[in-house]
């Protein structure tokens, strides 16, 4: 967390201003980047599954058939 620049008045007040940079990514927490990095492998195996399946439909049309003697 960043210093506070504290101002003071001539009268009785006092400013307090904090800079700080809030990136919501950086605010997770080990739960959170657990269950979000979980979602996006379940994504990539589901999508994964799916192209090896297409390329076993693909295989498997494209092998010659017996031919009858």
């Amino acid at each position: 967390m960043a210093d506070p620049t504290v101002i003071e008045c001539a009268t009785a007040c006092t400013v307090t201003v904090v800079h700080e940079l809030s990136l919501p990514p950086l605010q997770l927490t080990p739960e959170q980047g657990a269950l979000i990095s979980s979602a996006v492998l379940l994504v990539w195996a589901a999508g994964w599954g799916i192209r090896m399946l297409i390329q076993t439909i693909r295989s498997s049309d494209s092998e010659p058939t017996e031919k009858e003697n």
